[in-house]
C-alpha cells in the first residue's frame, strides 16, 4: 500500500489511543462519572483503544514487515483478534445504544430494569458475543468451508447494522412524541423538571446518533480498515461534545 495510507491509519490510530485513553482515565478518576451509562460506555472504550492499538499494528505488520507471510498461523491469528476487537466494539456501541433507547422511550421501568448487574450482564454479553463468533468462524474455517466462513461474517454484520439502525429510529420516535406532550406538561406540577429531562433526552440521542451514524458509515464503506479506526476515534470526540457530565 502507498506510503500516505500509512501515515493516515498510524495518525488514526494514535488519535484513537489518546482519545479513548482519556476517557477511561476521566471516569476512573472522577467518582461523579461513575455511572451505569458511563460503564457501558468505558467498556467501548476499550474496545476502540484495542481497536487502535492492536489493529493496525497487526496489519501494518503483515502487510508491510512481511511478518505473517511465512507464518499463516500467525496471519490467521492476527485477522481474528482484529475482528474480533473490530466486532466487540459493534457490540458494546449497541449496549450503549440499547441503554439510552430504555432511558429515553421507557423511562419509567429504567430504573427497575438497568440494574447494576444488568449493565454488568450487558458489559459481558457485547464481549462474549465476539469471542463466540470468533470461535466459531474459526472452527468453520479449520474446517475449510470458506464460503460458509464469508457468510457468516456478512449476516454477523448485518444484523448489527440493521438493529443499530432500527434502535436510533425508535429512539428518535420517542423524542418526537415527548414533544408532542409539552403542553401537558405545563399543567403539571414538576414542570421545569421534566423539561429539563426533555432536553437531556435530545441530548442523548444527539451524541448517540452521531456515534452510530460514524459507525454505519464506517462498515458500509470499502476501505475497512482505517475507516473503522476512524470509528473507534470519533467517539470520544463525540462525549467530549454532546454529553454533559463528561464535557464538564
Amino acid at each position: 500500500m502507498e506510503t500516505w495510507f500509512w501515515v493516515i491509519a498510524w495518525f488514526l490510530s494514535i488519535l484513537t489511543m489518546a482519545g479513548n485513553g482519556f476517557v477511561i482515565l476521566l471516569v476512573y478518576n472522577k467518582r461523579q462519572l461513575r455511572t451505569k451509562t458511563n460503564t457501558l460506555i468505558v467498556s467501548l472504550a476499550v474496545a476502540d483503544f484495542c481497536v487502535g492499538m492492536i489493529a493496525l499494528p497487526s496489519r501494518f505488520l503483515c502487510g508491510v514487515e512481511n511478518k505473517c507471510v511465512t507464518n499463516e498461523t500467525a496471519s490467521l491469528i492476527s485477522t481474528y483478534v482484529r475482528v474480533f476487537l473490530v466486532y466487540a466494539s459493534g457490540s458494546n456501541l449497541f449496549s450503549v445504544v440499547l441503554e439510552r433507547y430504555i432511558a429515553v422511550a421507557k423511562p419509567l421501568k429504567y430504573l427497575t430494569f438497568m440494574t447494576s448487574c444488568r449493565v454488568i450482564q450487558m458489559v459481558v454479553t457485547s464481549w462474549a458475543i465476539p469471542f463466540l463468533f470468533i470461535l466459531t468462524i474459526a472452527s468453520i474455517r479449520f474446517n475449510l468451508i470458506f464460503r460458509v466462513s464469508g457468510f457468516v461474517y456478512l449476516l454477523f454484520e448485518v444484523i448489527l447494522c440493521v438493529i443499530l439502525m432500527f434502535s436510533l429510529a425508535s429512539m428518535f420516535l420517542a423524542v418526537y412524541k415527548n414533544s408532542g406532550k409539552r403542553r401537558l406538561a405545563k399543567q403539571l406540577q414538576f414542570n421545569q423538571r421534566m423539561v429539563k429531562n426533555k432536553t437531556h433526552n435530545r441530548s442523548a440521542v444527539t451524541w448517540v446518533a452521531l456515534v452510530t451514524s460514524v459507525f454505519l458509515l464506517c462498515y458500509g464503506l470499502l476501505i475497512r480498515l482505517p475507516l473503522q479506526v476512524v470509528n473507534s476515534g470519533i467517539n470520544p470526540i463525540a462525549y467530549a461534545f454532546f454529553k454533559r457530565d463528561i464535557k464538564q
